[in-house]
């Protein structure tokens, strides 16, 4: 029996306790080609209305996916699927990352993923299906 095999619904991720800095968004939007305003330019963001700039959601995602490596390794398990959705901007700073299992079949299972700003609050939501490697 696999580890994959003992997973049950219910079961909650280890909470992944990370930081995003202004030097991952430069070097983010260097590897991702993505230069969009909103990311750099500070007196820009404060002009707009936001206490700082955003950090791209598919790097607050990237460290969900982290949050489940770390759970359950690439060996044991394989995103099959996923579905993002960005409840509130993300800044620099703390971000905390977990989730749980809300459905398990034989060969697959369901996680329900979150992420959390300094403050607590849910900035990111993310549904990803894993199946055995």
């Amino acid at each position: 029996m696999t580890r994959f095999d003992r997973i049950e619904t219910g079961e909650a991720l280890p909470v992944l306790q990370t930081g995003i800095t202004r030097e991952d968004l430069v070097r983010y939007a260097g590897g991702a080609d993505d230069y969009v305003r909103q990311h750099w330019d500070h007196p820009f963001m404060i002009e707009s209305g936001f206490p700082d700039v955003v950090v791209h959601g598919w790097l607050t995602f990237a460290h969900m996916c982290r949050a489940v490596e770390a759970w359950l390794t690439p060996e044991e398990a394989r995103i099959a699927q996923f579905s993002v959705r960005y409840l509130a901007p993300t800044y620099p700073g703390p971000l905390s990352c977990g989730g749980e299992v809300v459905s398990r079949q034989c060969d697959s299972i369901i996680v329900d993923l979150w992420a959390s700003d300094v403050h607590g609050n849910r900035t990111t939501r993310a549904e990803m299906k894993l199946v055995r490697a």
